[in-house]
């Protein structure tokens, strides 16, 4: 897994994000399709895996800021699609820090009690 700690300073100057530009992306899934062809359907959601090499890093500057952004630029190299089964609980983990990081937080019901199972016992003893 990548390391997600704070970045690292850029000649002298604060990277507060990063960003990833992907290349080739297009063509490593069209050579799978090639070897195991397979209909999509306008409107289907499908799941792309992408093996990817880093090829260049740059930095960016924030607008009106002193501080920069981190640009990765990945060269995508094998794809294939994959079930939604594979990759579904990697994606639902995402969704929830990507709302978390925009303030959206989610409430937690898995511990609380079904209402049904709770009655009251004087009405349930009438």
């Amino acid at each position: 897994m990548p390391n997600s700690t704070k970045l690292h300073r850029f000649e002298g100057r604060d990277v507060i994000g990063t960003r990833v530009a992907i290349t080739n992306a297009g063509d490593g899934l069209s050579q799978a399709l090639a070897i195991e062809p397979v209909e999509l359907s306008i409107g289907s959601k499908v799941y792309v895996v992408l093996e990817c090499e880093v090829g260049q890093v740059g930095f960016q500057p924030v607008k009106d800021t002193d501080v920069l952004n981190r640009v990765q630029k990945l060269k995508a190299g094998t794809a294939t699609i994959v079930d939604k089964e594979t990759v579904i609980a990697f994606l639902d983990k995402q969704r929830i820090k990507i709302e978390e990081a925009t303030g959206l937080h989610r409430l937690d019901f898995s511990d609380a009690a079904d209402p049904d199972d709770e009655g009251d016992d004087d009405a349930n003893n009438a």
